[in-house]
């Protein structure tokens, strides 16, 4: 007989949308940025966002054996731990005793029931839109610049103040630059 704890995600799809192999289980695995889901191929339909204490926490499944499993929930956790605290800055913010009684929550894996589907989107729409500027700024920080001011709910009013502040650029320039920063975003998103 299988033990339910580790049948537990059998109900998810893993990471790489393969089916799981037979005598194989799923078992979550902390997926640290938007960078890796790009650079794994992760199917981004597959992820979760689990909430530990109001933090968002991104998760993806992958098949591990019986053996294996109870190691791969062990580092799950930890990972899990540590990428708290290193968005804190504070290693005490959550405790472990916390973690495991959200874990054996109603559902028993952690998920906050009060979730909707809708504020899952909205977290992974975030991470995707970060990456973007990130890579708008290599590419050219003044666009990079007026990418994170729009993100705050600038105006182009109010964006076009604080670039001609900051690079002394002409007003009509500065339109220019805000219409060419949105077009390279655009052209980037569409490309991935």
């Amino acid at each position: 007989m299988v033990d339910n704890e580790i049948t537990k995600y059998s109900d998810k799809r893993s990471y790489n949308n393969l089916p799981v192999p037979e005598g194989f289980y799923l078992a979550p695995f902390l997926v640290h940025n938007w960078g890796e889901v790009k650079a794994m191929n992760y199917h981004r339909e597959n992820l979760e966002t689990w909430h530990f204490s109001g933090i968002a926490v991104l998760v993806a499944f992958t098949p591990v054996t019986a053996e294996q499993f109870p190691g791969t929930m062990k580092l799950f956790w930890s990972d899990v731990r540590t990428y708290i605290a290193d968005l804190k800055k504070d290693p005490n913010i959550l405790s472990y005793d916390k973690m495991l009684e959200d874990m054996m929550s109603e559902d028993g894996n952690g998920y906050d029931p009060a979730q909707t589907e809708s504020l899952e989107n909205t977290t992974l729409l975030g991470l995707i839109i970060d990456d973007l500027i990130r890579q708008v700024r290599e590419m050219n920080p003044r666009y990079g610049r007026i990418l994170d001011l729009l993100k705050q709910e600038y105006t182009k009013g109010e964006i076009l103040d604080v670039i001609l502040k900051e690079y002394g650029i002409k007003k009509t320039q500065g339109y220019s630059e805000i219409k060419a920063a949105q077009k390279l975003a655009k052209d980037l998103y569409y490309a991935d």
